[in-house]
């Protein structure tokens, strides 16, 4: 109950939420010329961008001293609070495989936790600080400093793994790592147009896949240190985020003999203390989504499973009940969100989402013996893209069907 009035509250803006620090400053944004900050996520493109290509890469990052440009010359000042950055793509893609600006001189990993010293001026319209030069100022000291540098340079090294497995390497990365930039333009769109964005997107699926494979009988704490590591190795995206808070919530009931843990209070106890951790992602579509998801399968699966039962056989009503009960859910956030609505995701989401989960079994066996024997890379890279050509004939095939609204 507590979290359906913090919901309402929150979303009718009697409660209202900054999603981060503002920025603070001697210096006005709007008179900044270069900014010393971190980055606090890893640069990505919008979803546009990614199907179409082209387009600078956005990320936040926390500012910690600022330059400006006035009248009487240039002051230098302290700085807090957080700040869009538009970073253009010869910055972050030097370092990439195969990308239009690989190879780049004076390339450096822009990743979540990097130091930079950016030049450029804040565009008002966008929201955002245009950055034309950048200057590395490292990764700090620590050991929060070093894990990041270390997740930094695995992640690059995963991608440049993966890219050498072609197309089926791009769906690979997308689920495992959340990096989308070289997931197939076509097949990105397919996924929008059937409403399956949600098999894209890292959340309980992939987190439960990752931490079935240790087995029930795994100790607590050597589930929590693998699920830690593949959160923050992927990245605390909303939606995993909140899966990574329900798996441990339940872990620990499991752990402490708990009986009988409710579902709906585990979800609105997470619900409370993801706004409190992380309130940059209420307003979030992810967020919105996620919860929104989880919420109607709890609450809605059962009456629309005796709802369709009667016409529906049972070994397809079971898994097609917490579909219908999701789509209902979310679909009037994804009407004010995106425009539209896809049925066609309903019965998609139970084909596609068990091809997806195999396909990811498949291809951790498959990295695990690369990484064991190099010379059965190829090979693995063949079976995955075989399979990858029946999930972009199923999905195009779902994409077909007409959409509500759009």
């Amino acid at each position: 109950m507590a979290a359906v009035a913090s919901a309402f509250l929150l979303y009718t803006g009697i409660v209202p939420v900054r999603d981060s620090v503002e920025y603070a400053s001697v210096v006005p944004i709007s008179s900044a010329v270069s900014l010393d900050c971190r980055l606090c996520s890893s640069p990505s493109r919008s979803s546009k961008s990614q199907t179409y290509g082209g387009g600078p890469y956005t990320c936040a990052a926390d500012v910690m001293r600022s330059c400006g440009d006035f009248p009487g010359g240039q002051v230098l000042g302290d700085a807090v609070g957080r700040v869009r950055l538009s970073i253009p793509a010869d910055m972050v893609e030097s370092l990439y495989p195969g990308k239009l600006y690989s190879g780049r001189r004076g390339g450096f990993i822009m990743e979540d936790g990097a130091a930079f010293r950016v030049a450029g001026s804040w565009n008002a319209r966008k929201g955002a600080f245009e950055v034309l030069s950048a200057e590395n100022l490292g990764w700090g000291t620590g050991l929060i400093s070093l894990l990041r540098y270390v997740r930094a340079w695995a992640r690059l090294c995963f991608r440049r793994f993966l890219y050498s497995w072609g197309r089926a390497g791009g769906l690979v990365l997308a689920l495992l790592s959340g990096a989308r930039d070289y997931l197939d333009a076509d097949l990105s769109d397919s996924f929008r147009r059937a409403g399956l964005s949600h098999v894209l997107a890292l959340s309980g699926m992939h987190l439960s896949l990752f931490s079935s494979l240790l087995g029930k009988r795994r100790n607590f704490f050597v589930r929590f240190l693998c699920m830690a590591c593949f959160v923050f190795f992927a990245g605390f995206s909303p939606s995993l985020f909140r899966a990574f808070l329900c798996a441990l919530l339940l872990s620990a009931c499991g752990c402490l003999h708990v009986p009988g843990a409710d579902g709906k209070a585990v979800l609105g106890c997470v619900f409370l203390l993801h706004v409190l951790l992380r309130r940059g992602d209420i307003y979030s579509p992810a967020f919105m989504l996620s919860y929104g998801a989880m919420a109607g399968i709890l609450l809605l699966s059962d009456p629309v499973h005796r709802l369709i039962s009667p016409f529906v056989p049972p070994v397809l009503a079971t898994p097609l009940a917490p579909s219908v009960a999701a789509f209902i859910a979310t679909a009037p956030i994804s009407f004010c969100i995106f425009g539209f609505v896809a049925p066609a995701g309903i019965l998609a989401s139970v084909i596609v989402s068990s091809l997806i989960g195999l396909f990811m079994l498949l291809s951790l066996v498959l990295l695990l013996l690369a990484f064991s024997f190099p010379v059965l890379a190829p090979v693995g890279a063949s079976v995955l893209n075989v399979l990858l050509v029946i999930i972009e004939h199923v999905v195009g095939a779902f994409a077909a069907f007409p959409v509500i609204g759009g």
